[in-house]
């Protein structure tokens, strides 16, 4: 059975939201706005990659390999900016609270646009 790329990645970035949620809150024993607000963040800028990395292969899909590696160097300095608002500092553990997420749909983001650019090359 194939599986949409679509279905896959927001299968993957709900858990990954569930499960460290359960561990800040339960494990941990932060605040859980701060998290809350984090993955608001996260949610809002995967979005806009996403639709971003669509717009672009339907435009130019043979830059799209170059603009994921450009819309990952804008996701860095957003993160960059939000971090110094958070003051993810002052939280024990703070990366790997922050770090990991951003790694894991990072890591989505790529998986998103590898699957896209085989699709072109495929039809």
């Amino acid at each position: 059975m194939k599986i949409n790329p679509n279905i896959l990645v927001v299968i993957l970035f709900f858990p990954t939201f569930l499960v460290h949620f359960s561990l800040w809150k339960f494990v941990f024993h932060l605040d859980e706005i701060v998290i809350i607000k984090f993955y608001l963040f996260l949610s809002v800028m995967f979005m806009m990659m996403i639709t971003l990395i669509i717009l672009i292969n339907r435009v130019a899909p043979e830059f799209l390999g170059l603009s994921v590696i450009g819309l990952i160097l804008l996701k860095f300095g957003l993160m960059y900016l939000i971090r110094k608002k958070l003051n993810f500092e002052v939280i024990p553990g703070y990366k790997f609270h922050f770090i990991i997420p951003y790694f894991v749909l990072t890591a989505l983001l790529t998986y998103y646009a590898i699957k896209l650019i085989n699709h072109d090359k495929k039809q």
